[in-house]
């Protein structure tokens, strides 16, 4: 593979602490995290329409960054899986969160993920540098670890030991910490990586867009590809950590394989990928499954008599699916096919990896609790709960101008006995 060499100087101070007087003194009462492996976690990485824009988790708990109320800016938080008790991870205590020089919670951030003593983000900067931090469990003792120049919008991940980012439209490796300007080309034209030129600051559509994933041994990264004959298609690529060049293993797959949804021909809904298959559902279609190595493509479940749209979410498991549907256009009514948000939906079927149908939660019971329910967006799943968001916010009037207030909360539902808890509110 091709390696992009700069100076060290020119693009960080590796393990440079940036002191945060006000957050440093004291700590939050969090447990110290146990071994967290270093593996990508793929069922942390599922969240749509950027209501959690960054979670990863520990045997204890949950951290996660998001803004989910009025004028709120983005803030990292720690959830107790046993008690369920949401904190801001700030460290001190009459702190109001709304300064990010004294508070080490107000952070928008691009990546999140733990080694289980260290909590790590990216972050990106009003010039358009993403720089990696690190800083305790509890909040406290923040320090930049590197400078990945204008690195693009595309969330990066980490691996084992290894960061891998987006750069001027190609995709690059390098180790945590390490220099920038030596990373390692994974797919894409080399151009320089680490350097503080260049780099698309915003999302660009024109610029190819990367998700990036890892199982195991093998790095995969699905990007919009422009095909011979002028279409374009997601498409999934692997390559092993050990090295060796990126190649195709997958693209969405025509309606004469898995009939017509939403997205036909063009993307897949929701996926996900492990020991070697891909998972995915269409939305407007059902879930299915394909072999990376062979390339059989089978029909999991037919889901359409559950509901003709819906949204998912997977664990190594699970497949998750909730009957909701496009968002209704308010001029004429008629369903948004296609649009990237949903609406609606009051029940989540439970499958497990062979399409067998486990579970049927119902929904229902917020919307009688709460008696104004919008709808509900999928976060994720663990072996025990699935999470989500439920936006309960009313329509009101101050002023002679009507609104509707903002009432997010963040849920779960146990998947064995469905029974549901707010967790947190946002107001």
């Amino acid at each position: 593979m091709k390696t992009a060499k700069r100076p060290l100087a020119a693009l960080l101070a590796a393990l440079l602490p940036l002191t945060l007087a006000a957050c440093q003194k004291g700590g939050l009462d969090i447990p110290a995290a146990q071994t967290v492996s270093d593996e990508f976690q793929k069922n942390m990485h599922q969240s749509r329409g950027g209501d959690l824009d960054g979670i990863c988790e520990t045997q204890e708990g949950f951290y996660f960054n998001c803004d989910l109320g009025p004028g709120l800016k983005f803030r990292l938080y720690y959830m107790d899986k046993a008690t369920g008790r949401v904190t801001v991870l700030c460290a001190r205590p009459d702190c109001g969160h709304s300064d990010p020089d004294t508070c080490g919670a107000l952070v928008d951030v691009l990546g999140l993920w733990t080694d289980g003593a260290r909590l790590y983000y990216v972050r990106a900067e009003r010039g358009g540098e993403k720089r990696v931090f690190s800083q305790t469990m509890s909040g406290t003792e923040r320090r930049e670890v590197m400078d990945l120049g204008k690195a693009a919008y595309d969330r990066p991940i980490y691996h084992r030991g290894e960061v891998y980012f987006v750069l001027n439209g190609s995709l690059y490796a390098v180790t945590l910490g390490g220099d920038p300007g030596d990373a390692r080309l994974i797919y894409g034209r080399d151009s320089a990586a680490g350097t503080p030129d260049g780099g698309y600051a915003a999302y660009d559509p024109a610029q190819p867009h990367y998700t990036l994933w890892a199982d195991g041994d093998t790095l995969y990264f699905m990007v919009n590809v422009t095909r011979q004959d002028g279409t374009q298609r997601d498409t999934l690529f692997s390559c092993p950590l050990s090295g060796g060049e990126a190649e195709q293993v997958w693209e969405t797959p025509g309606k004469e394989t898995v009939g017509e949804w939403e997205t036909t021909g063009v993307s897949v809904s929701q996926w996900y990928v492990t020991n070697g298959f891909i998972y995915f559902y269409l939305s407007g279609g059902d879930f299915w499954k394909s072999d990376l190595t062979t390339g059989e493509t089978v029909k999991l479940a037919d889901t359409t008599d559950k509901t003709l749209y819906g949204s998912a979410v997977f664990s190594d498991d699970r497949l998750c699916l909730l009957n909701d549907r496009p968002l209704s256009n308010p001029f004429d009514g008629t369903l948004m096919v296609g649009a990237p948000f949903h609406q609606g939906g009051d029940t989540v079927y439970v499958y497990d990896l062979e399409g067998a149908l486990l579970k049927e939660l119902s929904l229902g019971p917020l919307t009688e609790r709460r008696g104004t329910v919008n709808g509900f967006t999928l976060l994720f799943c663990d072996r025990e709960n699935l999470y989500f968001n439920m936006d309960a916010g009313r329509m009101s009037e101050k002023n002679g101008v009507s609104g509707k207030e903002q009432n997010n909360v963040l849920c779960r539902v146990n998947i064995d006995t469905g029974q549901i808890t707010e967790i947190y509110s946002w107001q």
